[in-house]
């Protein structure tokens, strides 16, 4: 409990992506139609053994990068972060709000707030989130008022079915206290934001909640499901396959039939495409994230631990990304053999059993696709292997860097976020320098210009399910992308311990040490720390070509090429081949020639030790030790690496004592 606490707090200051959103989203919520404020200002706790105990932050702390407001009698909160909007809902104070939540309202809107809403609505880039109830008791008019608003507000298709749903076999101890699971439809945007670091499988509390239906345009009703559902809807809670639905109270429901059994949707979304060619985000749900008898925000219920607050915290960050930029447009698509995740063909894995899968680093693909003003890069593996560390980020083992050539001139030295660092400890293609590069793992998301700028502005979340990474780079970076630009991806073993956080190759595997490198080349400090390249089948060099084009006698690191975003009509072999090493070594040459009077662009790193994997960068200029070449005939950076990375005296005995 205490360590779902501390998850929760750190969303205060990082948020979803782990970083603090540049300019806050305004939500707020109603308390002026018979709702209360469970968790929104006060926390869930435990009491046992007459000690009281905080479980999870309230919600407004929870999120607590994004400002909050509420609708309804003003002083109802005495020293809470919570802004007093207005008694009622009107256009006015809807101005500034981005995201309107009704959770179970009981008491009926007037015309003219049911106006202000949809006015709010049409403008783009909102987020309606109506939570209804069951059809037990008072809930019944609480389901009356929600679909009596979805339908006078005339946009949208989602409604709550006049009935419940309960769950014999998920739930908190009586079938009625669903634990719903959140498994999105596998077409659902972002899908990754949704799910991202859950500690309890993605369980989350509907306590007596109604199910999500839907109406066509001919106003008839539709049981929402994988086959039935509207254009841009996601189903993103469900029941078990065991769900049931139950009638409690008359009237009868619309779609569902008492004693139905099977996944029943407990929370759906739709995009909703607007006459301004903007769109905006409705989502219907059978229980409210706050207020209720028990809402979902809950951490614990009845002794089962849910991802409650995690799971509101994806959510809404998820709805406000939706609302505003829509469905992601795939652009490019490039593979990755599988089974290649060994470097330059001899690289093992460490041998402490977090590493006893296979897959760990096998890139298998990597997606290309434009969100408004956002690129979204999927990173897709074989087995991303869980979160065992608690990367806040969603995943653990992986780092990735990503290399762009969007233009003319550029960088060719990787990465190094600390100045005592190798980093990947390659160079990239000379012919080809990049001009725009990120590094993520599941601590760090760090967006790199070639002039040496770092920047925190890189989104990164993790999908488990999928073995999908996936982060959002702001378009403003790299401009227009073309299918004659290139990409280079190397993926490596992310070690919080170590330096510059790519893990080191020595001969033999080791708990924590990457086994079956050269040993001239680690003696030499030119052996690569990269595990797998996007190199796929139609280009050459191949992987193990590339990472094998070190030269240890005369220290020269590997070259990395960087690759096609398409495939050309012929088969492609970069003029800067790692299999010449000649030309590497010349170019070399000239960069150490031309840079040596000129300063390097410092670097500063701050690293953790508390966990195998806590490392976590700070800079704010960059690591790529970048000088300007004039020898480059495309204006390009080159970079010479330090003379001298390892002792060559000292080297023999370490690697003598790790045998």
């Amino acid at each position: 409990m205490k360590r779902l606490a501390v998850l929760i707090a750190a969303f205060v200051i990082f948020g979803v992506f782990g970083f603090a959103m540049a300019s806050a989203t305004t939500v707020a919520v109603d308390l002026a139609h018979g709702e209360n404020a469970k968790y929104l200002v006060n926390p869930p706790t435990i009491t046992v053994n007459n000690t009281t105990k905080t479980l999870a932050p309230p919600i407004i702390e929870g999120v607590g990068d994004m400002k909050w407001a509420y609708f309804g009698p003003e002083g109802m909160f005495e020293n809470a972060s919570i802004e007093h909007l207005a008694n009622t809902i009107t256009a006015d104070a809807l101005k500034n709000v981005d995201v309107l939540i009704l959770g179970q309202p009981s008491s009926p809107f007037t015309p003219d707030e049911i106006q202000a809403i949809k006015n709010w609505f049409a403008q783009g880039g909102k987020v309606l989130w109506v939570a209804a109830d069951s059809d037990y008791g008072s809930g019944v008019q609480v389901q009356d008022v929600v679909d009596a608003v979805l339908e006078q507000f005339g946009y949208g298709n989602l409604r709550v079915d006049l009935c419940s749903v309960e769950d014999p076999t998920s739930n908190a101890g009586a079938g009625y206290r669903v634990v719903g699971h959140v498994n999105p439809d596998s077409d659902t945007p972002l899908m990754s934001v949704i799910v991202n670091d859950f500690q309890n499988g993605g369980k989350v509390l509907y306590h007596g909640p109604g199910v999500v239906a839907w109406v066509d345009d001919q106003g008839n009703w539709h049981k929402l499901n994988a086959t039935s559902k509207p254009p841009l809807t996601y189903r993103i809670v469900v029941t078990s396959p065991n769900g049931t639905i139950v009638e409690n109270n008359d009237p009868p429901a619309n779609a569902y039939l008492a004693g139905d059994t099977g996944v029943f949707p407990l929370l759906a979304a739709q995009i909703v495409q607007l006459n301004n060619g903007k769109h905006s985000l409705l989502i219907v749900s059978g229980e409210s994230p706050y207020g209720d008898y028990e809402p979902t925000w809950s951490p614990l219920y009845h002794g089962v631990k849910l991802d409650g607050p995690q799971f509101v915290n994806n959510l809404l960050h998820w709805a406000t990304l939706v609302a505003k930029y829509g469905v992601p447009k795939k652009l490019y698509s490039i593979s990755d053999p599988t089974g290649d995740d060994h470097g330059p063909g001899t690289y093992t894995y460490p041998t402490d059993p977090v590493f006893n899968h296979t897959g760990l680093f096998d890139l298998t693909g990597v997606d290309i696709s434009k969100m408004g003003s956002y690129y979204v890069f999927q990173y897709h593996f074989k087995n991303l292997g869980g979160n065992p560390w608690n990367g806040p980020d969603g995943f653990s083992l992986q780092i990735i860097e990503t290399y762009l050539d969007v233009k003319k001139g550029g960088n060719t030295s990787a990465i190094k976020l600390s100045p005592k660092g190798p980093g990947s400890n390659v160079n990239i293609d000379p012919d080809h320098p990049w001009d725009v590069a990120f590094r993520i793992s599941g601590w760090t998301h760090k967006l790199i210009l070639a002039n040496g700028t770092v920047l925190d502005d890189v989104k990164v979340s993790a999908d488990l399910s999928t073995n999908t990474i996936t982060a959002l780079v702001p378009a403003k970076y790299i401009g227009n992308l073309s299918p004659d630009d290139r990409i280079s991806v190397l993926v490596g073993s992310q070690d919080g311990f170590g330096i510059d956080e790519w893990r080191d190759v020595q001969v033999k595997a080791a708990q924590w040490r990457i086994g079956g490198g050269d040993s001239d080349a680690i003696i030499a400090g030119v052996a690569p720390r990269v595990m797998d390249l996007l190199v796929p089948s139609w280009f050459k060099p191949t992987q193990e070509e590339q990472l094998k084009s070190y030269d240890a006698k005369n220290g020269k690191k590997a070259t990395v090429d960087m690759i096609p975003l398409t495939k050309p009509q012929t088969t492609t072999s970069s003029s800067s081949s790692s299999s010449s090493s000649s030309t590497s070594s010349s170019s070399t040459s000239s960069t150490s020639s031309s840079s040596s009077s000129t300063t390097s662009t410092s670097s500063s790193s701050s690293s953790s030790s508390s966990t195998p994997s806590s490392s976590s960068s700070s800079s704010s200029s960059s690591s790529p030790s970048s000088t300007p070449s004039s020898s480059s005939s495309k204006g390009g950076w080159h970079i010479c690496g330090p003379a001298a990375i390892i002792a060559l005296a000292a080297l023999p005995l370490l690697l003598r004592r790790r045998k």
